[in-house]
Parts: C-alpha cells; sequence; structure tokens
C-alpha cells in the first residue's frame, strides 16, 4: 500500500457534511488537509448527499452498497457449493467471528455478511475508509467497518476465528483495462508489497483458519496452503491452524 499521505478535502457543502466526516477529520487533523481551492491532486468531496473521491486522470468514484445488496438478496446460495463460503468454513447457521482485514471495495464483505456470519471489517487507507462510511450510512449494512491496520492492533477483544485477506498486486495484463472503479482504487490504495508478513501475522491471531483470495493462476503466498477453493476467476487458499 502507498503511504498515508495527506488527504485534500473540498470545502464545498461543508454546513452539510455528516457526522462522520466531521468526526473523522477532528480525530484525523493531520492527516487532513481542507481545501477551498481546485486543487491539482486527487481529492474528496461531499456533494449532493454523498462522498466522492476525485481522480485527476481518471475522475470520480463513490461507493454505493445498494447494488451488491440487491444482488445477494434475490441470489439462493448454497454454502455447501460457494467457495468462499466452504474456504471461509461457514457452515449453516452457525455464526463464526470473521475478520476482513482487507475491507477495499467491501463487495467481498457485503457477501461474507450476507452468508450469515459474524463479521468484523478493517480499512487502513483514510480515503477508503470514509467511502465506506459513506456508503455504509446509506445502506442497511449489518456489519462494522474500523479505520485500522489491524495487524498493527493490540489484540485485547474476542479473536477472531477467521482472518479474510485479499491483498493489492500488481496487474500482470497491463493491456487488460479493469473497470475505471478498481483503477481508481488501485490508484488510491497502491500494492501490498507486505502480504508474506501480514500472512504470517494472520496466522498468530486467528484461531481456527486465514482464508488468502489469489487470482486463479496466480502463486500462493506461502507455500502449500492446507486446501484451495477455486471459483471461475479467482481461488482462495485456506490456510488451517492446528493448536
Amino acid at each position: 500500500m502507498k503511504p498515508l499521505i495527506k488527504l485534500n478535502i473540498q470545502i464545498f457543502e461543508k454546513e452539510n457534511w455528516p457526522a462522520y466526516l466531521v468526526a473523522f477529520i477532528a480525530q484525523n487533523n493531520p492527516l487532513i488537509n481542507i481545501t477551498s481551492e481546485m486543487t491539482e491532486t486527487d481529492y474528496l468531496i461531499f456533494k449532493n448527499g454523498q462522498l466522492h473521491f476525485m481522480s485527476k486522470s481518471l475522475g470520480d468514484m463513490s461507493f454505493d452498497f445498494s447494488a451488491d445488496l440487491h444482488y445477494h438478496q434475490h441470489q439462493h446460495y448454497a454454502l455447501s457449493r460457494e467457495p468462499l463460503a466452504k474456504a471461509l468454513g461457514i457452515v449453516g447457521h452457525h455464526q463464526k467471528l470473521i475478520w476482513d482485514a482487507t475491507c477495499g471495495t467491501a463487495k467481498d464483505s457485503l457477501l461474507i455478511s450476507h452468508f450469515g456470519a459474524k463479521l468484523l471489517a478493517f480499512e487502513r487507507h483514510p480515503a477508503v475508509y470514509l467511502l465506506l462510511t459513506d456508503a455504509k450510512k446509506r445502506s442497511a449494512v449489518n456489519f462494522d467497518i474500523i479505520f485500522a491496520d489491524v495487524s498493527k492492533m493490540e489484540i485485547s477483544s474476542e479473536r477472531p476465528a477467521v482472518i479474510y485477506y485479499d491483498p493489492m498486486y500488481p496487474e500482470k495484463k497491463k493491456s487488460a483495462l479493469a473497470r475505471k472503479e478498481m483503477r481508481i482504487f488501485k490508484e488510491i490504495v497502491g500494492d501490498d508489497p507486505d502480504s508474506p508478513e501480514f500472512l504470517e501475522w494472520a496466522l498468530t491471531v486467528a484461531t481456527e483458519r486465514v482464508v488468502v483470495k489469489r487470482a486463479l493462476h496466480a502463486k500462493p503466498i506461502r507455500e502449500n496452503p492446507s486446501a484451495s477453493y477455486k471459483g471461475k476467476s479467482t481461488r482462495y487458499d485456506m490456510y488451517k491452524i492446528f493448536k
């Protein structure tokens, strides 16, 4: 991931800023630069009741969970056949605590929550966290999103049964442009060169397993996963913890 740089936030509609944005700015003042100028760099702006990230090269991006929530509600998922559910060990109505260590666009978090897991999601990039919080305020989402690098936290609360990890990696096929949202997202966040270290940390914290999302034909971050569950373009490497 890129270093956490100072965020530019346009002062536009400041009188309408929601409480979460005001509180975040007050608590994280060193990260924030409130400006009235149209900056040449990337910036956040709250307009028309919604928070947006403005990329100088790719344009506007905001998060909205409604389409994903509607889609999941109209699917008839069989947990025994879903690669992600099988990797996470979600069975029936038994709720286990799962940490999504890299919430990102929250697409996987929304699916994991729909599967019936007790979920806690973490996001360590402030701009992405604010976009997620804004989307959550507008949707009926039943899991919390915490602004933190979970691997740097003191583990004082209930330890998770499972840690789910979806690292960002450089795009291998430069000619195949991803959808605009993902291109902007990668511009904000960058890559995760600390993935091996993060996985080793996760294996000391989770009580049952760690699941790592990978491209279908990518090498495992750590050799010899306990099992791998394959979808059409994605693979979930599961590392069972034996204690």
